[in-house]
């Protein structure tokens, strides 16, 4: 798993202050869709889905077993064993705890911060593409009735190239989520990559 987890560190390590810009273009492509969960009339907690290239797929497939063809095959295609799936989540996930998932929340102007645990975690294949789904609770869940809720999912050194999947990139899920509108929007308050990229963020209101 050494190469996967040299990814996802570099991801959050990398460049150094001061570095130039061409040293961190993307080295990593990852897709998003984020369900915001609506409980008791608050945005308590984000349901993550991110797709990745297939290079960085095929890094981690052979940190794990050395060749594709030994994965076992379920219903749905191609599938990691609880062995697989625990070393997957230990050595090229649970690291993005300590930058909140890449996942950053706005209300008015003010930040929510994430709970460093998620729960749900899987993992498993999209064709030739790793997928990654999990849930993440707000620190503090948020009331849209306040005011919009921003939710962006981005690498500040642009390590990793995150943005929402073309036409599905953003939801809302729960009680009373009907009267409740999911856009992407482009977000020129949080420029990225030494203030040349903006990134696309999810704007959800009630």
């Amino acid at each position: 798993m050494r190469r996967a987890v040299l990814l996802i560190v570099a991801a959050v390590a990398l460049p150094p202050l001061g570095a130039a810009p061409a040293l961190a273009h993307p080295h990593v492509w990852v897709d998003t869709i984020v369900t915001a969960e609506l409980r008791n009339g608050r945005i308590a907690a984000l349901q993550e889905d991110w797709n990745f290239d297939e290079d960085f797929t095929a890094s981690v497939l052979d940190d794990l077993h050395g060749n594709k063809g030994m994965m076992e095959t379920g219903p749905h295609g191609p599938t990691f064993s609880a062995a697989e799936l625990a070393q997957l989540k230990k050595s090229a996930f649970s690291n993005l705890k300590h930058y909140d998932y890449f996942t950053h929340i706005w209300q008015n102007g003010k930040a929510t911060k994430v709970a460093p645990e998620v729960s749900a975690f899987a993992a498993r294949m999209d064709g030739d593409k790793l997928r990654y789904l999990f849930t993440v609770a707000l620190a503090k869940p948020l009331d849209p009735k306040d005011g919009p809720i921003r939710i962006g999912i981005w690498d500040d050194t642009y390590y990793v190239d995150v943005g929402p999947v073309k036409g599905r990139g953003a939801a809302v899920s729960g009680p009373g989520s009907a009267s409740c509108r999911a856009r992407i929007i482009v977000d020129k308050s949080h420029p990225i990559y030494f203030g040349s990229v903006f990134p696309q963020t999810a704007e959800i209101t009630c």
